[in-house]
């Protein structure tokens, strides 16, 4: 007798693995002989088989702008109000994603011959405690303009408006440890703000959590920086977004997370490996049966991607060939066995690799040596 309560067929994912410039062709040309002479064998099968496309080049905050590409996105979403999303406590969808955002975070600016140089929050070790009190002060501060921040994060500010304002703004990551000489705000409301960034410096300078750092010989926080602007509706009121309720992105950065949140997608936790993952996709759909399945994939490796610009070449290596174990041996064998219907990998090399069970055929494609790359 067959029971009523079947098990649910899990449906064949399509998976993109993403770690930006894992394979960057200075690292490649850097490591020589030792890259060359590496052993792979499931990367090298994987591009070997694939169909092999170049990869969308981003010139300014290209981060944002390929994860939005890579989740089937607009490009050019406004990150304040994507990370708005994921940070910002009660973020209404409805309501708070038609406002127009700004990101307003804390940072340093640093004196150097006829211009100041920003130093991102990032490299502040910034306390909450910290954060919350510099923003109180701002907040009484500025009270009578109207111009209040909400808390996301040690590191991340926000200013939502009722109505947008014509400002165009550098973002954190292109202006870091630059000249912001010729990175401010412009536009009619760069009237406003180039100034309030000014007053904003001298508040700072004399607060008890500068005056603490400075006896600690600790870098002060003693600016803002003001980027990321712009709503999820368009001028007719309609939202920017496509939504994905079938889809998940994989990651534990906060503008992913936001991203996912936007995009009514499910926001997963990074895994290790891909069993883990593999695991993970069949109980979120079989506890999860009366629901759109989950189907669609972008995942991000946050540990590697975020540790790779302090890695040795020696390192480097290390990580190169544990992801081929832990992810890309999973990978090729989920597209034998048919559980995945297509993956592509997006690893920094100026390609994207698109394979599929089918490609797999291609025997007259043996594998793919490390010197093409």
């Amino acid at each position: 007798m067959s029971s009523s309560h079947s098990t649910p067929s899990i449906p064949q994912q399509v998976v993109t693995l993403w770690v930006p410039d894992l394979l960057n062709p200075l690292r490649l040309k850097e490591a020589g002989i030792a890259w060359s002479q590496l052993k792979l064998p499931n990367l090298q099968t994987l591009c070997a088989k694939a169909d092999v496309f170049s990869a969308k080049v981003f010139n300014e905050q290209a981060f944002f702008k390929q994860a939005n590409y890579l989740f089937h996105q607009n490009s050019d979403l406004p990150l304040a109000a994507i990370s708005a999303h994921y940070d910002v406590p009660n973020f209404d969808g409805n309501v708070d994603a038609k406002a127009f955002w700004l990101r307003v975070d804390p940072a340093q600016m640093v004196p150097d011959r006829d211009t100041l140089v920003l130093i991102p929050p990032e490299d502040l070790a910034i306390t909450s405690a910290e954060s919350q009190a510099l923003m109180n002060s701002f907040n009484a501060h500025f009270a009578q303009d109207g111009v209040q921040l909400e808390y996301g994060a040690p590191q991340r500010w926000y200013l939502r408006m009722v109505q947008p304002i014509d400002l165009t703004t550098t973002s954190l990551m292109d202006a870091a440890n630059q000249s912001v000489n010729l990175r401010y705000p412009k536009g009619n409301a760069a009237g406003y703000w180039h100034p309030l960034m000014n007053e904003v410096q001298m508040l700072f300078y004399t607060h008890p959590v500068n005056e603490a750092r400075r006896e600690q010989n600790r870098p002060e926080i003693n600016s803002i920086w003001v980027w990321g602007e712009g709503q999820l509706h368009n001028v007719e009121g309609q939202s920017v977004l496509k939504l994905r309720p079938d889809a998940a992105i994989w990651s534990h950065n906060p503008y992913l997370n936001g991203l996912a949140s936007a995009c009514q997608a499910h926001a997963k936790p990074s895994l290790a490996n891909y069993q883990a993952w593999s695991n993970a996709t069949q109980v979120q759909n079989i506890n999860n049966s009366d629901a759109e399945p989950i189907k669609h994939h972008l995942i991000y490796h946050d540990a590697l991607s975020d540790s790779l610009a302090n890695l040795t070449q020696a390192q480097w290596i290390d990580a190169v060939q544990q992801l081929d174990q832990d992810w890309l041996e999973g990978i090729l064998n989920g597209l034998r066995e048919q559980r995945l219907q297509s993956v592509l990998l997006v690893l920094g090399d100026g390609r994207q690799y698109h394979v599929q069970p089918k490609h797999l055929k291609r025997f007259w494609r043996l594998k793919k040596s490390l010197k093409q790359f």
